[in-house]
């Protein structure tokens, strides 16, 4: 009974983080002849699992994009820096040292490495 109880939680939390309603996931539970306080129980438990941060997010997913930001930062800041250098910009007179862009698209490289080690 535990394992079943179990079980139908599993099922409807997959199916709430999908996208789908708790008044979806009782009428779908209706339908199949689960009793009322055993629809109540899952809802309650599906709703204490997602409220104390139980719901799964792709760390790899936020380390990817972490990365992502890291290399653009740095390659924005390289092209500012040689593009001052090699007169591809006219900033009249001026010389444009990008390494902020470039310091911190490479800390973000890291930190992205970090999580994602972290994560598996």
């Amino acid at each position: 009974m535990a394992q079943d109880f179990n079980d139908l939680v599993d099922f409807y939390h997959e199916k709430k983080i999908d996208g789908m309603d708790f008044s979806q996931i009782r009428k779908e539970m209706k339908e199949k002849g689960i009793e009322e306080d055993t629809i109540k129980n899952v809802v309650r438990e599906i709703d204490n699992k997602i409220l104390s941060g139980e719901v799964k997010k792709s760390g790899k997913l936020k380390a990817r994009e972490l990365r992502l930001i890291g290399w653009t930062l740095m390659i924005l800041g390289g092209i500012a820096t040689l593009g001052t250098h090699f007169n591809w910009f006219d900033v009249k007179g001026y010389y444009i040292i990008a390494y902020g862009p470039v310091i911190a698209g490479y800390l973000l490289i890291v930190a992205a490495r970090r999580a994602q080690k972290r994560n598996s």
